[in-house]
């Protein structure tokens, strides 16, 4: 374990020594559930987009007691204003499909504000159940105690007859993760909320008391022309024993 650890701090160590030009001039990386955002609370951002559409494919990892997840995923991004995503939440004996969409209804500045929503099929094949959760999100830059964060806070509604509550409520930040040690490449996340990705997650179910999640993010690197590479580390659900899991993801992302 400790030469584990050692072998991320020379990487991470390596990766503050790269120039600047090579990351992209907006950072994104999708959430758990393959929408762009933070662990599982979306932004308002969409996906980064130009004039001409991006298309990103990634995959994630869930790793907790008694379960292995495969997360699977595709964005496409729409003149930096529309996303389309689809994710696949596979476990050994299920399979989840999450559609999402998104559109950014504004942006001001540094502040956007956008709507969405993630349609779901759950345990497909066998029984399949139908969900779907909207929301509303809005993207702007704060602070988190002292520390400059891209915050997001987001209201949304869950259409499931299994939940307590159908009302969503999360918060999301993103802050800069030792910014002149690491030039500003690498993220500390965190995000809480009474909703996960899903309706049925493979870890992560806020569905009681909410939950709270960190983690760790590498944003965008362009190793070819117009070609980026992110990857994310995260901590998922640390208050609640059954529901505490950790999460490795990465994505490569075609920005013409």
């Amino acid at each position: 374990m400790k030469n584990n650890r050692a072998i991320l701090l020379v990487v991470l160590l390596a990766l503050s020594f790269l120039p600047v030009s090579l990351f992209a001039s907006e950072a994104g990386n999708a959430t758990l559930g393959g929408v762009n955002g933070y662990l599982v609370i979306p932004s308002a951002e969409p996906v980064y987009s130009s004039k001409d559409t991006s298309v990103s494919t990634g995959y994630s990892a869930i790793i907790t007691s008694g379960t292995f997840a495969n997360i699977p995923y595709l964005q496409v991004g729409f003149s930096n204003t529309y996303e389309l995503g689809l994710a696949a939440d596979i476990t050994e004996n299920t399979t989840d499909l999450l559609l999402n969409v998104k559109w950014r209804l504004s942006k001001n500045g540094n502040t956007s504000m956008a709507i969405g929503a993630v349609a779901q099929a759950i345990n497909v094949g066998e029984n399949t159940q139908f969900a779907a959760q909207v929301y509303f999100a809005s993207t702007f830059n704060s602070s988190f105690i002292d520390w400059p964060s891209k915050t997001t806070i987001l209201l949304g509604y869950t259409f499931d007859d299994n939940l307590n509550t159908d009302i969503n409520f999360g918060m999301g930040f993103e802050i800069p993760f030792f910014k002149d040690t690491f030039n500003d490449k690498l993220k500390a996340l965190i995000d809480f909320g009474n909703v996960s990705y899903s309706v049925s997650p493979s870890a992560g179910n806020a569905e009681n008391r909410g939950m709270i999640n960190v983690g760790l993010r590498l944003v965008p690197i362009e190793f070819l022309k117009s070609v980026y590479i992110s990857a994310d580390i995260r901590a998922l659900d640390l208050f609640d024993d059954s529901g505490r899991a950790l999460s490795l993801g990465a994505t490569i992302s075609f920005r013409p």
